[in-house]
């Protein structure tokens, strides 16, 4: 019998061979000492999210007036930055419901109704109790060490008098168990929220001695979580949220 080996075959073996050979290479060889541990480049935000988070610092901060009308022109001015990613970050927080458009003029904040201040709030207690109830005996280590290191931000943020940065490590504390639920529903509806009255928490915080208590009520819910207790949990976080609408409600 005789066996004919075709062109067809021949081109076969080629490529397992050189296909080995490759692979073969790419197994046994090793980066240089000199790229061992280097860490990879992390690439800045871009342009838009820091004209959008600086705008934002300066809505939470009380430093724009509500009455005011504010154009893309002025924030590109103010910042030293072209006008397109301002007003990418300003249209993004129309969209979030912080500011509202005021066709051929610019931008002003958004101001809400004691009616849905008092329906956001609803809506918070709702949620939150319900969460917080369900995950108090869920909470590891770890998780309470995530809403210690908020409420320490909190504390530093508070020292230095940054209204920003307390208000977003007191979102951070609020959050931290809503991710925990793992209901992305939910954790939709309360970003949205917090976005919404984020403006009016500043204002809150005013009113003399405000800050101290709203620490003092996170110590609290800290402390029922740490201690795995249900009903003391559920009792701190309802405290918490009327006493912040309350203020809230003060503040208009």
């Amino acid at each position: 019998m005789t066996f004919v080996v075709t062109y067809d075959m021949l081109h076969v073996t080629y490529l397992k061979f050189h296909f080995d050979l490759v692979h073969l290479r790419f197994k046994t060889d090793k980066e240089p000492l000199f790229m061992e541990g280097i860490e990879k480049i992390e690439r800045p935000g871009t342009l838009q999210t820091i004209v959008y988070e600086r705008i934002k610092g300066l809505l939470l901060n009380g430093q724009l007036e509500l009455d005011e009308i504010y154009s893309a022109n002025q924030f590109a001015e103010t910042l030293g930055v072209s006008r397109t990613p301002v007003r990418e970050a300003l249209l993004q927080l129309a969209t979030e419901g912080s500011l509202i458009s005021i066709a051929g003029r610019g931008f002003k904040i958004r101001e809400f109704s004691r009616k849905e201040i008092r329906d956001f709030f609803e809506t918070r207690r709702m949620i939150e109790t319900y969460v917080i109830e369900r995950t108090v005996v869920m909470m590891t280590e770890q998780d309470l060490k995530k809403l210690d290191n908020s409420l320490k931000q909190m504390i530093d943020r508070a020292a230095t008098g940054d209204t920003y940065g307390f208000l977003e490590a007191d979102k951070a504390f609020h959050m931290n168990q809503i991710h925990l639920y793992n209901n992305r529903l939910l954790e939709s509806i309360m970003e949205n929220i917090r976005n919404l009255i984020a403006i009016f928490g500043q204002k809150a915080l005013t009113s003399p001695g405000r800050v101290q208590q709203v620490l003092e009520e996170h110590r609290s819910i800290l402390q029922a979580l740490e201690q795995k207790d249900k009903k003391k949990a559920v009792n701190a976080m309802n405290y918490h949220l009327n006493t912040t609408e309350k203020y809230l409600l003060e503040s208009l």
